[in-house]
């Protein structure tokens, strides 16, 4: 389903400024645009929370989610 920003940050209860800093910072995706969205980024959001909770900084998850997003690609492409 597709959202834009305002419906994303009131599914996801969070703040509309920080799921932009989210586009910004590359983490919903590179080519991410900042005013359509979907279920998939749902599911990123609440995994970036998940390590922000525990202590990962943006700068650090924009390494990191690039890799967890690779990851699950090749996964969903095994017959």
């Amino acid at each position: 389903m597709k959202m834009n920003l305002t419906e994303l940050a009131a599914s996801a209860h969070v703040d509309a400024s920080r799921i932009e800093d989210y586009v910004k910072n590359g983490l919903l995706g590179k080519e991410h645009s900042v005013t359509e969205f979907d279920d998939s980024d749902l599911y990123w959001i609440d995994m970036i929370q998940c390590f922000q909770d525990n202590g990962t900084s943006l700068d650090d998850l924009s390494g990191l989610l690039p890799r967890c997003r690779k990851g699950q690609t090749q996964l969903t492409q095994v017959n």
